[in-house]
């Protein structure tokens, strides 16, 4: 038996004693957060945060195209051609542009299927325009517009062989994820520049040529006016 300040504890007394201390720190020891402090707990919910709005802000607010095409918000295209372009040459020698992500997914009959994007409706504009003067049986009955079906007697009536023309760049006029228009720029055999407007709507899951009343015509134009885009 020990004796502090008059009171007698037995040696059993203090044994126990001890082992409640270790309890108790052992407990502490669990309780605090593995990261360390709650602070830091806090830290890893918010990084979480950051991570699921990183991921929304990279997520599309508008549908995806078919035929596997996405979508996209960015329209960095607006102002800088577009990066990772093949070119491909058609059986009349047109070169139109190819790409993984903007389209087209599909190429036969028809170049089709273009990501929902300011991108995927520039690809879709050149190809408009390359197929309305190769493939204009297979093309024309996929213009939309007022004028969608004047265009399309029109075209198919006018057997005249096209000047196979060079894609040399193009001007964002307007756009919209429901309808872009395009001020494409061409060079011509002579090394002239020419220009029109390409209108391109998005349409049952793909971007498809608008077609006005009234056909647009085709400018003489300043290639220093353009994005320079082309093969």
């Amino acid at each position: 038996m020990e004796k502090k300040s008059g009171v007698t504890i037995p040696r059993w007394g203090i044994g126990i004693i001890a082992g409640v201390g270790v309890l108790l720190v052992l407990l502490l020891i669990v309780l605090i957060p593995r990261g360390g402090s709650s602070s830091s707990a806090s830290g890893g919910s918010s990084a979480s945060a950051g991570a699921e709005q990183q991921l929304s802000r990279a997520t599309s607010s508008v549908a995806a195209g078919s035929c596997g095409a996405g979508a996209s918000d960015d329209d960095s295209v607006m102002d800088a051609a577009p990066k990772g372009a093949s070119w491909v040459t058609t059986d009349a020698g047109w070169i139109g542009p190819v790409s993984k992500t903007a389209g087209p997914m599909v190429n036969s009959p028809i170049r089709s299927c273009f990501e929902h994007s300011a991108e995927g409706a520039l690809y879709a504009s050149v190809w408009a325009t390359i197929e309305i003067n190769e493939a204009p049986e297979a093309y024309m009955p996929t213009v939309v517009g007022p004028g969608a079906e004047a265009a399309r007697q029109n075209r198919q009536s006018d057997t005249k062989t096209r000047t196979v023309v060079r894609v040399a760049g193009y001007r964002y006029v307007s756009y919209t994820p429901e309808r872009a228009t395009v001020r494409l720029l061409f060079q011509i055999p002579s090394g002239a520049y020419r220009s029109w407007d390409v209108v391109m709507e998005w349409h049952d899951g793909d971007w498809r040529y608008w077609a006005p009343t009234t056909a647009p015509g085709i400018s003489n134009v300043d290639p220093d006016d353009f994005i320079t885009w082309g093969s």
